[in-house]
């Protein structure tokens, strides 16, 4: 499909809201992508251009019909699968940790903000399994975007307005921004911590929001959550030891999430527990007040065996959860190795709810999770 462009307004471009079409020069270069959220300075850029342009009518329309969205910009008008987009993220904020004092930085996080929620929106399946697949690699990046994913999922199942999921999500992705790269260093140190990175992780809310004020969020939602994302009801938590009434239920949901993500992907020095076993955890670990409710959330909305599970079904086969089922037992897997522990040349998808392809257990395989190919499982 050959693009097919027309004028577009310079009123439409806007600094601080997300852009509603992709913006594309004279020459048909792609200058922002549709969601992106540009500073005043960019703005002024773009907008000095003599022309700018967006797709016309026609291709918007037709973008629409075959895919269900007008969110594209390559060539062939055809979405990266979500697992490359995620990864996408995970650059942008790359660059924001390099450089936490930027000014530009705030842009960027609502960028990773907008696009976040619209890829959990079209793909939540894909969503989790990012999640559970993972490894611990550049660990400070990938937890907070894991930890971002879990809580707009979670907003998304409680019918929380999209404005609320945002001030979360820029929580969760900034809630370590003061820590830098100190969570990559400790996953291989030995020691014990010294008082120097104890005390690090104690002032780090406060030393985060800190740095986003300079940034330029004044949101006080977001701010309050990352404040208090390692308080606790029960009042033991840091930096302030706040009680219940004080917490925001944002807050809450950011310190589960967070937990959960830990547990899921392991460090070097403890290794990752089956999702299961890391919702059992919580349950026995959290207590009273919204964080109850929060738990059943997240079993509710990540099942027993969340996508990316490698299972072992009744039937003797092992293959990958794909996708969540009407029960929190029951998802659909996509089959690997047959009975016989030989590979599969072909796909085969099992109901898990019929009584033969039960799931009988998750099993760790994660050098067998290396070996597949997750943008072929999960390409919308």
């Amino acid at each position: 499909m050959k693009a097919k462009f027309s004028p577009l307004s310079k009123l439409a471009v806007k600094a601080d809201q997300p852009l509603l079409f992709p913006v594309f020069n004279k020459q048909g270069t792609l200058l922002a992508e549709k969601g992106t959220t540009l500073t005043a300075e960019q703005v002024d850029k773009i907008t000095n251009l003599e022309e700018i342009y967006t797709y016309d009518r026609a291709m918007m329309s037709a973008l629409v019909k075959n895919t269900g969205s007008s969110d594209e910009s390559d060539a062939a008008f055809k979405l990266p699968p979500p697992f490359k987009r995620l990864s996408a993220l995970e650059k942008i904020l790359q660059e924001v940790f390099d450089k936490p004092s930027d000014p530009i930085n705030k842009s960027k996080v609502l960028t990773i903000i907008n696009r976040l929620q619209t890829i959990c929106q079209k793909s939540p399946d894909a969503s989790i399994a990012k999640i559970i697949t993972d490894d611990n690699t550049n660990y400070a990046i990938k937890h907070v975007i894991h930890t971002a994913i879990l809580c707009e999922l979670s907003g998304q199942y409680l019918k929380w307005e999209p404005e609320e999921r945002r001030n979360i999500i820029g929580a969760a992705l900034t809630m370590n921004l003061s820590l830098g790269y100190l969570q990559n260093k400790l996953l291989d140190q030995a020691q014990p911590l010294t008082l120097e990175q104890k005390q690090i992780i104690h002032d780090h809310p406060k030393d985060s929001v800190a740095i986003l004020k300079k940034m330029g969020v004044s949101n006080t939602a977001w701010l309050e959550i990352v404040e208090k994302h390692h308080e606790n009801p029960e009042g033991t938590g840091y930096p302030s030891g706040l009680g219940h009434k004080e917490l925001p239920i944002g807050a809450s949901l950011v310190s589960l999430s967070d937990v959960y993500c830990a547990k899921v992907t392991g460090r070097n020095y403890k290794k990752p527990i089956f999702a299961d076993v890391a919702v059992r955890d919580i349950y026995l670990e959290k207590d009273p007040a919204h964080e109850g409710t929060l738990i059943e959330v997240f079993v509710k909305l990540l099942g027993i065996y969340p996508p990316g599970c490698m299972v072992k079904l009744k039937s003797n086969e092992i293959g990958i959860v794909i996708k969540r089922g009407e029960r929190v037992d029951t998802p659909v897997v996509q089959i690997l190795n047959d009975a016989k522990n030989e590979s599969l040349m072909f796909k085969v998808k099992r109901q898990t709810d019929k009584k033969n392809y039960a799931i009988t257990s998750i099993i760790n395989t994660k050098s067998e999770l290396n070996k597949i190919n997750y943008d072929d499982i999960w390409s919308i």
